[in-house]
């Protein structure tokens, strides 16, 4: 069985068995018309006996955001993607960027789902309720305002925008974690985020990529120029999975086992995180 596939099949099989006794260069696809809609997803039963057993899970009652940056459908669609946008703290930009891609070809915005679902398994299969901002790579956007929109209107515990660099420089590899900077909007989740990035540099440490050698220090970065931070009104930081312009990195990033890797540190930061 596919691995992946047996993280969900392993992740649903241990409620049933509760029950009984959780800048860059661009890149283009087929795409539809329609802008991505978020989603919510949750685990419901009739059941009491599940309901205590969920109630007794770490991250019962907890809700999470997702955000899988970029989309397939962006490069096919830049007058709405290239539509200005207040990012908040005084920052106009546009509406969204159609990510990077390896120099093999492979997209941004396909490695980021790819995370986005297999950590939205291990959130649920710990009892949290997930919004996401994608669920596929059909459309384009949302705009980074809607992003952060997600988030907010959910009441998120934490939220996540999941990433890949792009930069062409020489020996540049590495992730970090980009954290907000204090504006009007979201002066209040400045601290928890930053408590949150530096729990999730030090669990991405079990990847094997290493941190960042040319941003950010020790793996943290703030930044007040992401619309995606300075609108949030939750605890939020973004995460630069590694560089996919660096052959090392991509090679990694492209492989299923790292994927599910940093799925798992994620997933340990915020379990952590909301404990």
């Amino acid at each position: 069985m596919h691995f992946r596939s047996a993280l969900v099949f392993l992740a649903l099989a241990s409620l049933t068995v509760a029950s009984c006794s959780g800048t860059s260069s661009t890149s283009s696809d087929a795409s539809s018309t329609t802008e991505a809609t978020p989603t919510t997803e949750l685990l419901t039963t009739e059941s009491s006996t599940t309901s205590i057993t969920l109630s007794r899970l770490p991250l019962s009652g907890k809700v999470v955001a997702i955000d899988a940056g970029h989309n397939g459908g962006n490069a096919a669609h830049s007058a709405e993607i290239n539509q200005l946008v207040d990012a908040g703290n005084g920052v106009i930009k546009a509406c969204d960027t159609s990510g990077t891609a390896s120099n093999d070809g492979y997209a941004e915005y396909e490695f980021t789902l790819s995370v986005a679902k297999d950590l939205q398994v291990l959130l649920q299969a710990a009892g949290a309720t997930v919004v996401t901002v994608r669920s596929d790579s059909s459309g384009w956007g949302p705009c980074i305002t809607q992003r952060a929109k997600v988030g907010n209107d959910a009441h998120a515990d934490i939220a996540i925008s999941i990433h890949g660099d792009g930069n062409d420089s020489p020996g540049t590899r590495g992730f970090h974690v980009l954290v907000p900077q204090s504006t009007t909007a979201n002066s209040t989740i400045v601290a928890s985020s930053n408590r949150f990035g530096a729990l999730l540099r030090d669990s991405f440490l079990t990847t094997g990529m290493p941190v960042s050698n040319y941003l950010g220090t020790n793996g943290i970065m703030p930044r007040g120029d992401l619309g995606g931070l300075n609108l949030s009104t939750v605890p939020k930081v973004f995460i630069e999975c590694g560089n996919m312009r660096n052959a090392t990195d991509a090679s990694m990033m492209q492989s299923v086992e790292f994927q599910q890797s940093a799925a798992a540190a994620i997933d340990a930061a915020i379990v952590k995180f909301l404990s």
